[in-house]
């Protein structure tokens, strides 16, 4: 318990502190959550667009497709404001050696460059994917049952710790790589995979984005608990609960051995 408040302080602080920060700059925080309003709602023109030619893709009509784009934008801002960061600057702590200030710290390394810094207007942002996928809801004449609320929000936790164990993976080899910002930036490709419904890939292309890099994991679970009600089992959603949790389990063994043969670069 002692220990688990300790880390609970250290979030906090680290909260304020980014907060304070960002703060300092109020006119550039503001306009990033105006960008990334406008860039959403440009997504969501071209369902529109796209929904004006064809009654539905892959087996999802036009509110059931919004209610993916939002949750998928909801899980991506709410992982970019607590680790991706984080993680994106761990190549740069790599080659620099400022790593060897964080390894002398009493609390665990990877704790540590994971969550020291917040983004406090991805979470401001990821009331825009909330809010469409209330929208959906609406349209889509929904009404979740309690279970499909706690199976949403569980999934949805899921999908964010999916997104930080595999860029944690990524962002390791940096151990190796001396410059491994290129892998780091090309992951955000792979945010667009997670926006498109998991029936229209077909094949090895499938298996691929569930099994090895299950980016179709990390939305399309959480949306068919709303639009699709009752299609996630509690078998799959076991098994999306699984694939997590060995993802980060395997993201955090990565980083233990990779420490190991961490030779500082600062001497």
């Amino acid at each position: 318990m002692e220990t688990t408040l300790k880390y609970a302080r250290l979030l906090s602080a680290f909260f304020r502190y980014s907060l304070t920060r960002e703060m300092m700059f109020k006119t550039n925080f503001i306009l990033w959550i105006i960008v990334d309003f406008l860039w959403f709602g440009a997504q969501i023109v071209f369902i529109q667009v796209l929904f004006y030619q064809t009654p539905e893709v892959a087996g999802w009509d036009k509110n059931q497709m919004i209610m993916l784009f939002g949750t998928n934008h909801l899980i991506q801002q709410l992982f970019s404001c607590l680790f991706m960061t984080n993680c994106i600057q761990i190549p740069e702590l790599i080659r620099t050696g400022k790593l060897d200030f964080q390894l002398v710290l009493p609390v665990n390394t990877q704790f540590l460059v994971s969550t020291r810094n917040f983004d406090p207007g991805a979470l401001v942002n990821s009331s825009i994917g909330l809010a469409f996928v209330v929208y959906a809801a609406i349209n889509l004449r929904i009404h979740p049952s309690l279970l499909q609320y706690a199976m949403y929000v569980v999934l949805v936790v899921s999908g964010i710790f999916l997104h930080y164990a595999l860029l944690m993976l990524i962002v390791t080899l940096s151990f190796w790589i001396i410059r491994a910002q290129g892998l780091v930036y090309g992951y955000y490709n792979l945010f667009q995979i997670a926006r498109i419904p998991s029936q229209a890939f077909k094949g090895v292309i499938w298996y691929l984005f569930t099994f090895a890099l299950p980016m179709l994991v990390v939305a399309n679970f959480p949306a068919r608990v709303m639009a699709f009600p009752f299609s996630v089992s509690d078998l799959g959603m076991l098994w999306a609960l699984g694939l997590t949790a060995f993802f980060v389990w395997m993201a955090s063994r990565f980083w233990s051995f990779a420490l190991k043969h961490y030779t500082s670069a600062s001497s």
